[in-house]
């Protein structure tokens, strides 16, 4: 397993760069933070790489840090994601600001990254929910955080305890939650929700009927 390079840069193109190691080339896809801080062509460039093997072909993916590197190994242990899809996810959004929302359980933020939808967003909460549980961050100075997504996880359980299909649920949780306050808990998600729900059925009836 190549873990790191460290040799003289050729070139650079789109998201590759080409390194010279001791007479060897070395073609390295590399994530946004090492095309952030190349050097002059010609001079030392050190990257922390990852070697995808297949049975048709190599390739290598280059890192600017060993924890950048490390976070790339667990995106990519995720069902579905490849390692082209783990560069495009790594290269749009810092470390930190990965693992907050997989501790936050955050959807939200993950779906607004390269080629991950829903259920992939929830794939990686479900399977790397654990892998970052230690992990102490800095403590976020956001003026408005978003909520916490197991709150809309546990509203979203509780109406379809209740009877509602999942695809009601989420609507009535997506109608429910511009009306309220950024700090809500469960109880007022809920009740709104239902609430909204009722009314929308009452307009509804009133409407066929008259």
């Amino acid at each position: 397993m190549i873990v790191s390079l460290k040799g003289r840069l050729l070139d650079a193109a789109d998201s590759i760069v080409f390194l010279e190691v001791q007479g060897v080339g070395f073609e390295v896809n590399a994530s946004a933070s090492v095309l952030k801080s190349l050097p002059p062509l010609g001079q030392e460039l050190q990257v922390f790489t990852y070697l995808q093997v297949r049975e048709d072909n190599m390739a290598l993916y280059g890192f600017s840090s060993w924890e950048e590197r490390r976070l790339f190994e667990k995106i990519i242990s995720v069902a579905g994601i490849g390692p082209k899809s783990g560069l495009a996810i790594i290269s749009s959004i810092d470390p930190e600001g990965f693992i907050r929302a997989v501790q936050t359980q955050d959807l939200k933020t993950l779906t607004t990254l390269p080629g991950v939808g829903k259920k992939t967003g929830q794939r990686i909460l479900l399977e790397l929910k654990d892998a970052f549980k230690h992990v102490e961050l800095p403590e976020s100075h956001e003026d408005a955080p978003d909520l916490p997504g197991d709150i809309v996880e546990d509203a979203l359980e509780a109406l379809i305890a209740l009877g509602y299909s999942s695809s009601e649920a989420q609507r009535m949780v997506d109608l429910a939650q511009p009306q309220l306050d950024q700090q809500y808990d469960l109880q007022e998600l809920l009740k709104t929700a239902l609430a909204q729900n009722s009314q929308q059925r009452g307009e509804r009836t009133w409407k066929r009927n008259g």
